[in-house]
Parts: structure tokens; sequence; C-alpha cells
């Protein structure tokens, strides 16, 4: 089966987390997407971001170790990794996402910017949670955002 890297990532202000409409699965998910040929995944999940909501980010660090070096550098790690199934769709045949997930806040003086083709919204953690589970947004993505509460509260 196909293997595709991907990024999410999961912006946080004023204990809201934003997310979008995705425009073919109908339900609310993080910006993100592919990582492209020679690039690296910090990379995919700015660009995807920015290009998604208008945002730009900074990710949240939480290494254990961060090697500044001429030939080593460190990487934000993702805060969470998850292989997904991805169905069929049209011409594309099943495949898998290896999916890179990241946490972030909003840089300062940036709007989000609503298109037609990914309606944005700030929600309260209490207002995912009140989503319908695989109608409105899928149970893994609650399950993730009950994760990120708890480690939040865990890090004040």
């Amino acid at each position: 089966m196909q293997k595709h890297f991907v990024t999410s990532v999961y912006i946080l202000e004023d204990n809201r987390i934003l997310l979008l409409m995705h425009p073919k699965l109908k339900k609310w998910l993080p910006p993100g997407g592919h990582v492209e040929e020679n690039e690296t995944p910090i990379e995919a999940a700015l660009r995807e971001v920015e290009e998604e909501t208008g945002l730009l980010v900074e990710l949240f660090s939480d290494e254990h170790v961060w090697i500044e070096k001429w030939n080593a550098n460190s990487f934000h790690r993702p805060f969470l990794c998850l292989i997904e199934e991805i169905p069929p769709y049209k011409d594309q045949a099943a495949h898998q996402h290896i999916d890179l997930i990241y946490l972030a806040r909003p840089l300062p003086n940036r709007q989000i910017r609503q298109t037609p083709d990914h309606p944005l919204r700030w929600f309260t953690f209490e207002e995912v949670r009140s989503l319908r589970s695989d109608e409105e947004i899928f149970a893994e993505t609650q399950e993730v955002i009950q994760a990120i509460m708890e480690h939040q509260a865990c890090q004040k």
C-alpha cells in the first residue's frame, strides 16, 4: 500500500483551537497536508498552515535535547504521530497517511483568512466535545484534542 507523509497542526490560542471544515471530508480538522519532495515536515506544517489559514505560527517545542552544529541540527518533533487509513477517492487508490502532528500558537498581527474552500472556526474545548463524532468530526480528532487539553493543563 502506498504511504504519504503528511503534517497536521493544532493551533491554540486563549483556550481555543482553530479547525477548518475539510472540503472533501466535510469534517472539522486541523490545517495540514502532504509533505512535498525536498521539504522537511516542519516546512510542510508551516506552509500548510499559512496556505489554509493565512496565519504564521510558532510550533511548540518539547525537546529533550536541542543540537545546533554545522553538521547536525535539531528540529521540532511532533506532539503525536498517526498512521491513517485513507479510502479510495475518485482516481486515487486507498493509501495511508503517516501524519506528523504538531502544536502551534499564532504569531501576533495576523488574522485568519476565510476562504470558501476552507471555512475556519475557533472552538473551545467544550465545543469540540459537543460535535457529533464521525458526523462533524472524526472520533480520533476529538481524542487528540482531549489529549492536547490534558497536556496543556499539565504544562501550567
